[in-house]
């Protein structure tokens, strides 16, 4: 669907694929989707490798990664700014991330765990 015409385009949000186990996001798709924000829903020992992470982060385009968890296969090197962390490292919170959708096309995504959201203009 994207190769050898990217018949996807540009995404404004992808949330990465499997978990973001390093199998299943391959940069081709993630250079022609080009996404603006991208959320992880990985566990903390399940998905977030840091050859998946890797990818995503060096999307052409992406403004900011989010993740469900802190992934402990990545530690530091590998996670996203705490603020865009839903559950950072340690038990379990049962924190999550919401997104939000206007009829102008922007987008907001609020996270439980610091009561805070960003917002995302249509472009």
């Amino acid at each position: 669907m994207v190769c050898p015409v990217n018949t996807l385009g540009h995404m404004d949000l992808f949330v990465v694929t499997h978990h973001g186990y390093y199998q299943s996001n391959s940069p081709a798709l993630l250079a022609a989707i080009s996404p603006r924000v991208s959320i992880m829903d990985n566990g903390a020992a399940k998905g977030g490798s840091p050859a998946a992470w890797d990818i995503v982060k060096k999307a052409p385009g992406l403004e900011d990664l989010w993740q469900l968890h802190y992934s402990n296969e990545g530690a530091a090197a590998h996670n996203t700014a705490d603020a865009l962390i839903a559950n950072p490292q340690g038990p379990d919170g049962g924190n999550y991330l919401k997104v939000s959708v206007s009829k102008d096309a922007s987008f907001d995504v609020y996270n439980s765990r610091t009561k805070t959201t960003k917002h995302y203009k249509a472009k």
